[in-house]
């Protein structure tokens, strides 16, 4: 059983200023809680990627869509700012996708002419798909702000905002029914997201810390707020996307890893559940399946598929 395993060694290899995280707000009993407390949090935010990915992939794609339609292929060259090109954190971070395609182009080039005398070529012009999937998550929260609203409404044929929100945020009185108010919303919360995606990136605690986070259940609730802010913003871009990530269970895989039941079960303090011999008898070769093939079984019952796997 992993609780008679001697872990001590096995914390060892983790830093102590991380794990004092989970000390100080989980409260483990031993090192073996501990140790399941750390790997629930990898399983947490495993289950909460899927989503932060598909808000900044559809995010992006939607700004574009929009933009290329107005203002055709190189929209970014042809939009107006109310600053400098050179000032404003867009047009910085299309220049950055530009010299990251030619830094990895000139590795492969590199590669290519190693040992050979293969001639020389030129750094080719990018098309628009490669800069934009060259792009990260801040360059489109950088195009929702204040420079690229129009200063007047004679001048909204020049300017992305406000003529494009509706286009790129289908609902997005879901937030702020308010069209003035709305984008400074969404830029608050995106940017929130962002720098949480990063936190998750770099493998830190993915709760928030506050005076009033002291325990599993405040802590888990910290996480489950960004999930519904993740499903806020969907939501505002396009409802059948929404829709789609719920039918195929990406939100409510997330809320179930992202609980204190699930927890538990890494924790070993989950009760099991209590089963008839009856129906012990009919999951009895499903489960040795599941075991044996290390695989998940699955079964269909009113409109639902139910899995069942393995847990340790």
């Amino acid at each position: 059983m992993p609780q008679a395993t001697h872990y001590k060694r096995i914390i060892s290899l983790i830093s102590s200023i991380r794990l004092d995280s989970y000390r100080t707000t989980f409260r483990p009993a031993d090192e073996c809680e501990l140790y399941g407390i750390y790997i629930w949090s990898q399983h947490a935010a495993a289950s909460i990627y899927p989503l932060l990915q598909n808000l900044e992939i559809s995010l992006r794609n939607a700004v574009d869509r929009e933009a290329r339609a107005r203002f055709g292929e190189r929209w970014w060259e042809s939009i107006h700012s109310t600053k400098g090109r050179e000032q404003c954190h867009f047009h910085k971070n299309l220049e950055k996708a530009k010299d990251c395609l030619v830094r990895e182009w000139r590795k492969k080039e590199m590669r290519r002419r190693r040992g050979v005398h293969a001639q020389a070529r030129s750094v080719p012009d990018w098309t628009h798909d490669q800069i934009i999937a060259a792009t990260d998550f801040s360059t489109w929260h950088y195009v929702l702000n204040n420079e690229y609203r129009a200063p007047a409404p004679r001048d909204n044929p020049l300017y992305l905002w406000p003529k494009s929100l509706s286009k790129v945020f289908k609902n997005y009185a879901k937030i702020n029914a308010n069209p003035q108010r709305v984008r400074k919303e969404l830029i608050d919360i995106i940017f929130e997201l962002r720098e949480y995606r990063n936190r998750i990136s770099h493998h830190e605690p993915i709760w928030a810390k506050a005076p009033n986070v002291n325990d599993a259940r405040t802590a888990i609730d910290t996480i489950r707020v960004k999930i519904n802010k993740i499903e806020l913003v969907i939501e505002a871009l396009d409802i059948n996307l929404l829709n789609v990530m719920k039918k195929v269970g990406l939100f409510e895989n997330a809320r179930r890893v992202c609980s204190v039941e699930e927890l538990d079960i890494f924790r070993y303090t989950k009760p099991y559940c209590a089963l008839s011999p009856e129906q012990i008898s009919v999951i009895e070769q499903p489960c040795r399946d599941a075991k044996e093939r290390n695989e998940t079984i699955i079964r269909e019952h009113d409109a639902t598929v139910y899995g069942l796997r393995t847990v340790r």
